[in-house]
């Protein structure tokens, strides 16, 4: 008779729970670190764009730059709500992770303890059983 954890299918469960917690984690992560990239290439282009203003002398020419400085500002104040709602996503993500991490580790403790009962048990049975076969021979070896 070997050992068999009782609530196996509980703690495979949790498992699988851990795994799809991981994915949307990992999934959450990549979209967060995609518009933060976003946003960094806005501030770049923004940046060129001022260095480039001072070679504008034709009204038409500054009244275009003005026109692009404020779209890139408006796409930079966009995206940085983008970023920051990414943000609050991704610790929900993260404290779901750390909860199906924890289930788990409870049943995985509790398997243990499961476990060194069930070997106790063994442990117990068989000590019976040698101080059964002790007293057999002793009394055999007196008679």
């Amino acid at each position: 008779m070997g050992y068999k954890f009782s609530m196996e299918k509980v703690l495979e469960w949790r498992e699988d729970l851990e795994k799809v917690s991981m994915e949307k984690f990992a999934h959450t992560q990549n979209e967060f670190n995609q518009e933060k990239l976003a946003l960094s290439n806005l501030y770049r282009e923004y940046e060129i764009l001022k260095e480039k203003s001072v070679k504008y002398k034709k009204p038409n020419q500054v009244m275009q730059y003005q026109l692009y400085k404020s779209d890139l500002e408006d796409k930079i104040e966009l995206q940085t709500q983008v970023l920051e709602e990414k943000t609050i996503e991704l610790e929900e993500r993260r404290l779901e992770l750390i909860d199906s991490q924890k289930d788990r580790k409870i049943m995985e403790k509790l398997k243990e303890k499961d476990y060194e009962s069930y070997q106790d048990k063994v442990n117990l049975e068989e000590q019976k059983f040698l101080d059964e076969m002790s007293v057999l021979k002793y009394k055999k070896a007196v008679n």
